[in-house]
């Protein structure tokens, strides 16, 4: 189902499918999502399916905080080789796992991190993703000093993205952002809030 969105090669396909494989045999339960339709629905064409159409969005360096089981910094990876993703979590069996099936998946553009967000020090991301982690305001705050002049987030949310955008508000005047939130209702439901500073809008085509 996948296929239509993005052109795979069939070596990127077969990642896909061997990560879904690491799911399904873990011994940590890293995601509830087993079936594979749904898997491949809610969490592979989820993670990826903003930058078939906004392509300049993903730059490297790229931070995915609070990755989880993986998810979207894995399935990214897989597709954009030469882009470099660090996949942050603060719970080190998470971070365990990813790391073990980055390596099994063969994927040199991948390191793992075991923090914080607000812990990392000396480091500096182009692109910062997050999906499922904190409200927006939360996620601006935990990862200020991870920003660049020129950075983008782009974070995974729901339908109370216009509210959790309003809470944020504070942040965003202070820190001179502006955001977009791009709405998918078909093939998934998810709001994806793009925020950027109000000099720069190179990356939003």
């Amino acid at each position: 189902m996948i296929e239509k969105y993005f052109p795979f090669t069939h070596e990127q396909l077969a990642k896909i499918e061997q990560f879904y494989e690491i799911h399904v045999n873990a011994v940590l339960n890293v995601t509830a999502i087993k079936d594979r339709e749904d898997f491949y629905r809610k969490h592979v064409l989820d993670s990826f399916l903003i930058f078939t159409e906004r392509k300049r969005l993903l730059k490297s360096p790229v931070c995915d905080i609070g990755t989880g089981g993986g998810f979207p910094g894995i399935i990214l990876a897989i597709m954009f080789p030469q882009v470099k993703f660090t996949l942050v979590d603060s719970i080190a069996k998470k971070c365990k796992f990813v790391e073990d099936a980055a390596k099994e998946l063969g994927l040199d553009n991948v390191e793992v991190i075991t923090s914080r967000a607000e812990n990392i020090k000396d480091r500096k991301f182009a692109t910062i993703l997050s999906r499922g982690v904190a409200k927006t305001a939360e996620i601006l705050k935990y990862t200020d000093k991870l920003a660049e002049r020129k950075s983008v987030w782009v974070l995974y949310k729901g339908e109370n993205a216009e509210n959790e955008l309003y809470s944020a508000k504070n942040i965003i005047i202070k820190k001179h952002l502006e955001w977009e939130n791009v709405r998918y209702d078909e093939p998934i439901q998810r709001t994806y809030t793009v925020i950027h500073h109000t000099d720069d809008y190179s990356r939003l085509a």
